[in-house]
C-alpha cells in the first residue's frame, strides 16, 4: 500500500475582473485574500488479484458539475493508463469566494444578472478550466512519482466550539463530525498526511467580499502547514452542510437567531472570521490525527468502489401547504421560463451546470453517487459516501445510519463528482419553502439522492 499527497495553485494571473460564484454579487473579482488550490491524494493498493488506485482531488471552487468532472477525468485517464474512471473523485470545497465556471454568475448586477446568466448559460470560463486541468494533470503526475509505502488509520469526533449553526433550525444542537483519515510512513511511522472532513458552508466571507479566497478550508490547510512546518500534508473535503452556516457576525444566541433568521442569513463576516474558523478546525484536525493509537494503523488489502448512476425528473412534488404558492411560482418560472428560453443544443438544454437528458419529451438530470469501501489488513472497514450536491444535515444523518460500515467508520463527501443542487428533505420544502428549490435542477433532488444512495448502501450491506 502506497500514498502520496500534493497540491497545485490554480490562481490565474488574470484573476482581477473574473466573475465570482456563490452570491449574486454586483461586481467581479477586485483582488485576492489568499490563493486557491487543487489538492490531491493518491492511493495505490497491491493485492493478489489486481492493483487498485484511488485518486481524490479537492478544488477551491463553488462547484464542479458533471460536465466539467467528465472533462477532467478524460484528460487524466488519457495521461495515466492505470487509472479507471470510477477510481477518480473530484470535489469542490464550495467556497463562495472563488470563480464562476458555468455562466450563471457571469453577469454582474445582482439577482437580475444571475437570471441573465441562467438564460444564456454557457461555459464562459473555458480557458481557465483547461488551464486548471493542465495544472491538475501535472499534480497527478507528481503524485505517481511520490508514492511511498504507508499505513492508514481513521477517527472522527463531534466538534463545534460555537462555529457552526443550522440556518433553518438555529436552536438545534449542531454537532458535525470532524473526520480524519491519517497516513503514516511504513518505515518510521511519521505522519505523511491527513484527509479532513467537516460540515460547514464556506461562507465566512459575506456577499460584500469581492476578493478571491478559498475561505476557511484554505485556512485549515495553512494552519496545518504552520504547525508542522509543511511536513504533514492535508486535503479538505466538505461534509453534509447544505443548511449548516458558519457563525461570524450572528452571535451565538441561538434563540434570538431563531426569532430573526436574517441574523444568520445576512452575516457580514470578514477575513478574521475566515482565519479564526479555519485555524480552529485545523488545530483540532491535527490533534485528532496525532491522538490515533499506533495499534489502530494497518495496511489496506482492498478498496472497493460502488457506483450508482440515475436520472432525476424535472418535476415538482405533489402537496398543498401555506408555502405552496411561493414554491410554485419559483418552480414555474424556472421550468417554463428559464429552461425554455435558455439555449438548446439539439437534444438537450445547454445548462453546463446540469447534465440534462431528454427522454419522452421530458428533461432529466443525470447524476451519480459512489460508496468507497476500504478493507484493512486488521479486519476493520471504513467507508466514504459521495453525493452530488449540498446535502442537508437530516439526510446526511439518515444516509450514515444505512452505511454498510459502522457509523463511526463512515464519512460523507458532498459536492463530489457533480453538483445537482441543494439536497434538502421534501418535508422542509413543503413546510418551510425558501430559496433553495430555485437553485436545484428539481425540488425532488434531495429525495432522489436520498432514495438512490440508500438503495446503494442497502445493496452493499446485503452482500456482506
Amino acid at each position: 500500500m502506497k500514498v502520496a499527497f500534493n497540491r497545485t495553485k490554480i490562481t490565474p494571473k488574470d484573476f482581477t475582473g473574473k466573475p465570482m460564484a456563490g452570491y449574486t454579487r454586483k461586481g467581479s473579482c477586485l483582488g485576492k485574500l489568499d490563493d486557491i488550490h487543487a489538492y490531491g491524494v493518491l492511493l495505490s493498493i497491491n493485492n493478489s488479484n489486481n492493483k487498485n488506485h484511488l485518486l481524490m482531488i479537492s478544488v477551491d471552487l463553488l462547484k464542479l458539475p458533471l460536465s466539467i468532472v467528465e472533462y477532467i477525468k478524460k484528460r487524466l485517464i488519457s495521461k495515466f493508463k492505470p487509472l479507471k474512471p470510477d477510481e477518480i473523485f473530484l470535489h469542490a470545497t464550495h467556497t463562495h469566494s472563488s470563480f464562476d465556471l458555468t455562466g450563471e454568475f457571469y453577469y454582474p448586477g445582482g439577482a437580475l444578472g444571475f437570471i441573465k446568466g441562467v438564460l444564456f448559460a454557457d461555459n464562459k470560463n473555458d480557458r481557465f478550466i483547461v488551464w486548471m486541468t493542465n495544472r491538475i494533470v501535472r499534480m497527478v503526475s507528481k503524485l505517481f512519482e511520490d508514492l511511498e509505502p504507508c499505513t492508514i488509520a481513521w477517527k472522527k469526533e463531534s466538534f463545534n466550539p460555537d462555529i457552526v449553526l443550522n440556518r433553518r433550525w438555529p436552536t438545534r444542537n449542531v454537532l458535525p463530525d470532524l473526520g480524519i483519515i491519517a497516513f503514516k510512513k511504513l518505515e518510521d511511522t511519521k505522519l505523511i498526511g491527513i484527509i479532513i472532513n467537516y460540515s460547514c458552508h464556506p461562507t465566512t466571507l459575506s456577499h460584500k467580499n469581492n476578493k478571491l479566497s478559498a475561505d476557511f478550508p484554505g485556512r485549515v490547510i495553512s494552519k496545518i502547514d504552520d504547525l508542522t512546518g509543511g511536513s504533514i500534508k492535508a486535503i479538505y473535503f466538505n461534509g453534509p452542510s447544505g443548511d449548516l452556516n458558519p457563525i461570524t457576525t450572528s452571535g451565538t444566541n441561538l434563540k434570538e437567531i431563531d426569532r430573526d433568521k436574517t441574523l444568520s442569513y445576512d452575516q457580514l463576516g470578514t477575513y478574521k472570521h475566515t482565519q479564526k474558523i479555519g485555524y480552529t478546525i485545523g488545530e483540532e484536525a491535527l490533534k485528532i490525527a496525532k491522538s490515533i493509537p499506533e495499534e489502530d494503523y494497518s495496511t489496506l488489502t482492498e478498496v472497493i468502489i460502488y457506483t450508482k448512476r440515475f436520472l432525476i425528473p424535472q418535476k415538482d412534488a405533489k402537496y398543498y401547504s401555506k408555502v405552496w404558492f411561493s414554491n410554485k411560482v419559483k418552480w414555474v418560472l424556472k421550468k417554463y421560463f428559464l429552461f425554455k428560453i435558455a439555449k438548446f443544443d439539439h437534444k438537450f438544454v445547454n445548462f453546463p451546470f446540469f447534465t440534462v437528458e431528454r427522454k419522452n419529451l421530458k428533461n432529466y438530470g443525470k447524476t451519480v453517487v459512489h460508496f468507497i469501501k476500504y478493507i484493512a489488513s486488521n479486519g476493520n472497514t471504513f467507508g466514504l459516501l459521495t453525493v452530488p450536491g449540498e446535502l442537508f444535515e437530516d439526510i446526511g444523518k439518515t444516509l450514515i445510519s444505512h452505511a454498510p460500515t459502522k457509523m463511526e467508520n463512515t464519512l460523507i463527501f458532498q459536492n463530489t463528482q457533480d453538483w445537482i443542487g441543494y439536497l434538502f428533505p421534501l418535508e422542509m420544502y413543503i413546510k418551510e419553502g425558501g430559496y433553495e428549490p430555485f437553485m436545484c435542477f428539481s425540488p425532488l433532488c434531495g429525495a432522489y439522492i436520498e432514495k438512490n444512495a440508500t438503495k446503494l448502501l442497502k445493496e452493499i450491506k446485503d452482500k456482506f
